[in-house]
């Protein structure tokens, strides 16, 4: 039963992208019933899965009392995973949990869905007000996207100021999103200020996200981005079962990347070869290996765990 809250100061990170996918994965791959809960106003995450916004805004509704969220809950098309979406309403969150006056109430909500959901993702606004403090509170992972830009380590340490004042806060990992290693500056920034952070690399496919209006993985699970996320995901299931946060053993999930749709499936097309780069692997600061066979990414992430 875990909560893991996707977070950025700065919009335009791939943020909404990358808690969609984690989502999906969890559900998809990890076999587990997920809920993915939109607190930004723009309401992306809805977007993403294919949902159109709704024409009565009442979003905020979720926060009259603790146990309201559950009205708002809608399937999505895919196996496991549901959907609390969001809309302009929730510009005034900030106002209203203030007019509350607990600092826990998004807690209190999410302790409400746990026993329904072993794990519940959360798009979080990209700013520091009431809102974020309540999301630092209530999450038990948080994942930080950055760009690869001199300021990403900057605003991660921002981030972290914030989790400091709170004891024990939960463990927080940076990801370098939108990386591409063919310019020097991105090569830099993953040498000096980002060398054991994970990676989505730059991709076409990660825009057609918001066209497709699905994840990556249902219709470019070979691309490099798809294997970012792959590896990342591996990273947060092992973080949390370290955590002791696993939760009971999932009913199983889809484990070839295809959509949860009833019908035959479509032929997987021919990966085409894509001008992206490939995913940089972690560095690690390890003695050599004995002589076997070397695992594969995302066991090798699985067993490192991030040291976050």
């Amino acid at each position: 039963m875990a909560v893991i809250a996707v977070y950025s100061m700065k919009g335009g990170v791939g943020k909404t992208t990358m808690a969609v996918d984690l989502a999906w994965r969890f559900a998809q791959r990890g076999g587990h019933q997920t809920l993915l809960f939109d607190l930004d106003p723009q309401g992306g995450a809805g977007f993403l899965l294919g949902h159109e916004e709704r024409k009565v805004q009442r979003a905020i509704s979720a926060f009259h009392h603790a146990r309201a969220p559950r009205d708002l809950i809608e399937p999505t098309r895919f196996d496991g995973l549901s959907l609390i979406g969001a809309d302009q309403s929730l510009r005034d969150l900030p106002v209203q949990l203030a007019r509350i006056g607990t600092k826990k109430r998004l807690a209190q909500m999410l302790n409400f869905m746990k026993g329904d959901y072993p794990r519940i993702v959360l798009d979080c606004p990209p700013m520091i007000n009431e809102v974020s403090e309540q999301i630092m509170e209530a999450a038990d992972l948080i994942v930080v996207p950055l760009p690869a830009s001199p300021l990403a380590a900057r605003a991660f340490g921002f981030i972290k100021e914030e989790l400091a004042k709170r004891p024990g806060h939960p463990p927080v990992l940076p990801v370098l999103s939108m990386y591409d290693k063919r310019r020097k500056l991105h090569r830099w920034v993953r040498e000096n200020a980002a060398a054991n952070w994970p990676v989505i690399p730059q991709s076409s496919y990660v825009e057609q996200v918001a066209v497709r209006r699905e994840p990556i993985a249902s219709f470019a699970n070979w691309s490099p981005a798809a294997q970012g996320f792959e590896h990342l995901h591996a990273a947060l299931e092992a973080k949390l079962a370290q955590l002791g946060l696993a939760g009971p053993p999932p009913g199983g999930g889809q484990t070839d990347g295809t959509r949860a749709l009833p019908g035959p499936q479509a032929e997987r097309p021919e990966a085409p070869r894509e001008e992206s780069p490939k995913v940089v692997p972690i560095r690690r600061a390890e003695a050599p290996q004995a002589a076997h066979a070397a695992p594969t990414p995302s066991e090798g992430l699985a067993r490192r765990a991030f040291s976050f």
